[in-house]
Formats: structure tokens, sequence, C-alpha cells
């Protein structure tokens, strides 16, 4: 049945898949199905379809802030990798939720505008930037964010403005809710090209310089504490290194867990939260995972 339907609305599938194909931490087992709708009333065809017939899903973009479990997923993904619409009107940027940020930030620079240069080398799409409200060195994406795309549970088409995402650190409206984000548009301030570039170069060779960017990993495994900084925290336990499995704290910056082997979600969890424990132990911190455990 649900093959049928995804020939008849040719919608792009695989089944048996795994997951550590279509996540950068490589981990989780096998997905019953992944789809990869690439126009809206495509995806808002397949979400009503799935409802109706009470098929679980979940929706992922590029799988750089979510670890699936060992056991994989008896379901349907729905992945955001084939939704990538990418235009300017004057200084109004659109953006499909499979356009990685990377790119879009590198389009407003070409053009001499600002506002989502601090996107620049995130290893994320947009729908996975805004529906976390992703953000480094300072910014954020909902910064100049002016109104998002979504389908809701019911497979209908809605659009919202930024004040209506309820963004905060980390979060925002779609947390909440499951509704599957189509597009976003920005509005971009009028920028030196030469200049974004320079910060753009500047914090890719921040990243090169800290970050364990040749291990598999989800990026920043911890969100910021408040008046704190998690790796600097966890690197005062003198919890680098630390490894359960093929997962580790690793030994350059310890904010980030990676795969150094074979590691299993199992792994990672547990060393998450041997990191959390010690850390609460001897600084008297709570630490929240970053990362997304499905």
């Amino acid at each position: 049945m649900l093959k049928k339907f995804l020939e008849q609305n040719e919608i792009a599938a695989c089944f048996d898949e795994s997951l550590k194909k279509h996540t950068t931490f490589r981990v989780g087992g096998n997905a019953m199905c992944i789809a990869m709708p690439d126009t809206a009333k495509k995806a808002a065809n397949l979400i009503k379809f799935l409802n109706q017939n009470k098929i679980k899903h979940y929706f992922l973009g590029n799988g750089s802030n979510v670890i699936f479990r060992d056991e994989g997923f008896d379901g349907v993904i729905i992945k955001t990798s084939n939704l990538k619409e990418l235009n300017l009107n004057g200084n109004l940027l659109c953006a499909g939720a499979g356009v990685s940020m990377t790119a879009a930030a590198k389009l407003a620079q070409e053009n001499s505008l600002a506002g989502i240069e601090c996107c620049y080398g995130i290893p994320g799409n947009i729908g996975g930037g805004v529906y976390m409200n992703a953000g480094a060195y300072g910014g954020e994406i909902s910064a100049c964010l002016e109104s998002v795309d979504y389908i809701d549970e019911k497979g209908n088409l809605h659009t919202i403005t930024k004040e209506q995402c309820d963004f905060s650190y980390r979060h925002s409206a779609f947390m909440k809710n499951d509704w599957f984000i189509v597009s976003a548009r920005f509005r971009l301030n009028e920028g030196d090209s030469a200049q974004l570039w320079s910060f753009m170069e500047d914090i890719m060779n921040r990243r090169r310089d800290k970050q364990p960017l040749d291990k598999p990993s989800a990026g920043s495994s911890f969100k910021r504490p408040v008046g704190y900084f998690a790796a600097a925290l966890i690197d005062e336990c003198g919890l680098k290194g630390l490894t359960v499995g093929g997962a580790q704290v690793s030994d350059k910056h310890a904010g980030f867990i990676v795969n150094i082997g074979d590691a299993t979600c199992q792994d990672i969890v547990r060393l998450a939260d041997k990191v959390t424990r010690i850390v609460l132990e001897e600084k008297g911190v709570q630490l929240e995972k970053e990362m997304i455990i499905v």
C-alpha cells in the first residue's frame, strides 16, 4: 500500500535503508522506508496518507543533530533533501528545507547581503536549522527570519511569521508540534561582500582549528548551560578522551562526542549520560543533550 502510494505520487523512496547513511554520526539501525518528496504538495499528500493510515513517521533534514537507535525506525522517515529551492528577490532570500545552511549563507554573501553568515559551516539544512534555531559565534538563524512555510498533521500548508515561531535558545514552536517545515524566508540587510566573506572564512578556520571535523559526530553534544560553557565544564572534569565502546569525548574539543570506530547509539547515550553525571557531581551543573535521540 505504501509503496504503491509513493509510486503513484512520484515520491522518491528507499526501503529497509540503513540510517547510518543519513546521519552525520553514522549510527543507527535500518528504517522501514525513507521518502524524499520534492514539492510541498507531495509532502502534504504523504503526511496526510501516513496519518490516515496510522503509519509512524519522523521528519529528517541532514541528520546532523539526530541519532537513531540501534534497532532502527519501524516507520517512514520523511527527508527534506529534495526540497532544494533557493532564490533571492531583492533582499528576501527564500530557501527550501533541504538547502544547506552553508549554501544559503554563501548566496547571501555573494550578493552583499548580511544576516545569516553565522550559519556558514553549520552541517545542517535550513529546515533543521529553523526547527532548532541553530546558530554559532553569537548569531542565530532566527535573527533575520521573516516567515516559515510548514505542513500540519492533516496535510494542510500554512505560513507563520517569525513571532509565531516562539524562538529561544535552541528552541522553536516546531519542537512542540508535528509540523513539517517546507521552506523559510529571510529578510537580509545590505552588507559588504568582502567583509562577510572574511567573517565566514574566520568561522571556518576556527571550526577546523577547534572542532574534530575529521570524525563523525552530531556537532556540539550538549546545550550551553546558563552562565557556563559545556565544553569547559567537561574539560575541567578531565573527561577528554573518555570512551564507551566506539564513542569518545573528543580530545580536541570536550563539547563533542565522536564516533571513533563502529559506535552504536547505546555507546553514545551511555557516554553522554556518564559525562552528565560526572559534571553534575563535580561542578553542580546539569548538562542537557543537544543531540536528538530517536
